[in-house]
């Protein structure tokens, strides 16, 4: 059944208004925005039903990454950045018993979420700076997940404070041995601001290049169009067999990138404007 919508609450750190109302994309979708710009999107009673580009890819690697290993125990996740908690939904069916933690800077906007859409059973909410949180004296310090994800930003006009190698080495050490890392950020064509930061991540990250990869849209990847990429590090290097099942899963048309292909990417010179 969906929400009675829309829901509007007005979030006191940013001083905008979070909504949740009716995605007429399909059926029973539900989107929240922020300030009037899309953050997520729900399908109300189908967690398995995901929408954007960027979720279903880090979907691909979630599932590849534990396909054929004996990693059946439910584990523990860690959301940088909240929204309407799509990927939680999906994790949490699709390793029940799984515990998630998610944080934002928003002192209302996940009870207002759960409120109107809620999570069984719940996650645990930490209300505080993703900057800040895994730092000594932060609320998470010292505490380690078997997935982090970070969702936080969507562009170059990111906080410096949450780009910086500073950051995500502090984010690296949260992610447990033979953890996984998962990173979504976006970019115009021209993708300078995305080879930077991947060279900020690999340099951050304490694991070999073939420990790392980068999956996005073919036309992205390509340089021909604006899009989203999604980021992955794990202390346990992808095999050619995880790849390959990663790329498979799509969505399609698609690239994915990993060792030495991922650092000559981020290695191209810029295109001549």
């Amino acid at each position: 059944m969906t929400a009675d919508l829309p829901q509007r609450i007005r979030l006191s750190y940013s001083g905008q208004t979070a909504e949740l109302s009716h995605d007429p994309v399909t059926e029973h979708g539900v989107m929240l925005s922020i300030g009037g710009d899309e953050q997520s999107h729900v399908e109300v009673g189908d967690p398995d039903f995901l929408l954007h580009d960027y979720i279903r890819r880090m979907r691909s690697v979630l599932t590849a990454r534990s396909s054929g290993k004996n990693d059946d125990a439910p584990g523990s996740a860690l959301h940088l950045g909240a929204g309407a908690l799509t990927l939680p939904r999906w994790m949490a069916q699709w390793r029940p018993g799984m515990t998630h933690t998610v944080v934002d800077i928003e002192p209302e906007l996940v009870q207002f979420v759960l409120q109107h859409l809620p999570m069984v059973p719940s996650p645990e909410n930490v209300v505080a700076d993703a900057a800040a949180v895994l730092s000594p004296g932060g609320a998470l310090a010292g505490r380690r997940f078997g997935t982090v994800i970070v969702d936080l930003f969507n562009s170059s006009a990111a906080p410096r404070t949450l780009i910086s190698a500073e950051f995500f080495r502090s984010v690296w050490a949260a992610v447990a041995p033979g953890g996984l890392l998962l990173v979504n950020f976006g970019d115009e064509e021209d993708m300078r601001f995305a080879r930077r930061l991947t060279n900020t991540l690999l340099r951050s990250v304490a694991t070999s290049p073939q420990g790392c990869l980068l999956s996005a849209p073919q036309d992205v990847l390509s340089r021909q169009s604006e899009g989203n990429l999604v980021f992955a590090a794990s202390s346990r290097e992808f095999t050619q067999e995880e790849l390959a099942q990663i790329w498979a899963a799509g969505p399609h048309p698609a690239k994915v990138l990993s060792g030495e292909e991922l650092e000559l990417w981020c290695a191209e010179p810029d295109s001549e404007s």
